[in-house]
């Protein structure tokens, strides 16, 4: 039965890895939703899991050799079972990777790959409009010299040019979900914010549906209506964007956002003490146990699971411990 009042909807939601070692247990049983027209935020330190859920969402993910066992994954009410499904979810989903050499096919020119995009999103239209089309969309992330890219191969262009055309690509497309993991991590800082905004334009204009995981916590805040915590494959926090960065509850988020940078007093912040648990033999209990200032016996032993915040809506804390102000 579909759900279209979701844009996207993941229920326990596993993925482990076969390695030499043993198993690594990456995602231990992740849920999350986004509703329409929504903006979401993904967060945590690299390593937690944040660009597979994304490949998960939207059936890039490659299993094998992922081991993927899920309830649920819905995106507009489709679910991502068989290839009809994986077919119809991958129309319905735009996603920015953070390599672009993920998007982009080496051997094809860039106007090729724009084209066919194009073809399968509008069909029907002339050769000249599908070319004022590409570099419409070209120009719309400041590409210096759109009509040479058109004509050139990827290998040609420097990072942050194939960077620029992959999130072209995927403006392009007429899709309600779009799904950006570290969007400009290969432009430099004067583009940075453009391209933010620019996508921050598009959803709010066109309705569409937003996941970004993205470094910028900055960006995160300003963007997003919600977000996710992600710990070692779990999410430990998840509410309002603003509430949960004014007063985060979970001793990780505080750790993460006061690890900020800033622009007052030596604007360079410590960081969290300590490193992300082995994925092959995970702890017994809570995953940030060995980095928590609050830890207890009951968290090395005892899962915590998200409970709702008292007095607070949509708003949920997994942790034994939680902090009562926690602002940063």
């Amino acid at each position: 039965m579909e759900n279209k009042d979701l844009a996207l909807k993941i229920q326990n939601l596993s993925v482990k890895y076969k390695v030499y070692e043993g198993v690594l247990e990456v995602i231990p049983g992740l849920s999350l939703h986004v509703n329409q027209a929504e903006r979401v935020g993904l967060i945590g330190e690299a390593g937690c899991g944040k660009t597979t859920v994304l490949k998960s969402a939207a059936a890039v993910l490659q299993s094998p050799p992922a081991i993927v066992h899920k309830d649920a994954i819905e995106v507009c009410g489709l679910s991502v079972d068989g290839k009809k499904g994986v077919r119809s979810v991958r129309r319905n989903v735009s996603m920015i990777f953070q390599d672009p050499s993920s998007s982009l096919n080496p051997t094809l020119k860039i106007s090729t790959q724009m084209t066919d995009i194009l073809k399968s999103q509008f069909p029907g239209k002339g050769k000249a409009e599908y070319r004022q089309m590409m570099l419409d969309a070209l120009d719309s992330v400041s590409m210096p010299a759109p009509e040479r890219v058109l004509g050139s191969y990827p290998v040609q262009l420097s990072g942050g040019m194939r960077q620029r055309v992959c999130i072209a690509m995927a403006l392009m497309k007429d899709t309600e979900l779009m799904l950006a993991d570290e969007p400009t991590t290969a432009l430099d800082v004067t583009i940075e914010e453009q391209i933010l905004d620019l996508l921050d334009k598009l959803v709010r204009e066109k309705k569409k549906s937003l996941v970004l995981v993205s470094h910028a916590l900055g960006a995160i805040r300003k963007i997003t209506d919600r977000v996710y915590v992600m710990y070692a494959g779990n999410v430990v926090e998840v509410g309002k964007t603003k509430e949960v960065f004014e007063r985060p509850r979970h001793p990780y988020t505080i750790g993460l956002l006061a690890a900020t940078p800033t622009l007052v007093g030596n604007g360079i912040a410590d960081g969290i003490a300590g490193d992300i648990p082995s994925y092959i033999n995970p702890p017994k209990g809570c995953r940030f146990a060995a980095r928590c200032p609050r830890c207890t016996p009951e968290c090395r032993e005892t899962v915590p699971v998200l409970e709702d915040v008292p007095g607070r809506e949509n708003w949920q804390v997994a942790c034994h411990h939680p902090g009562e102000e926690g602002a940063v």
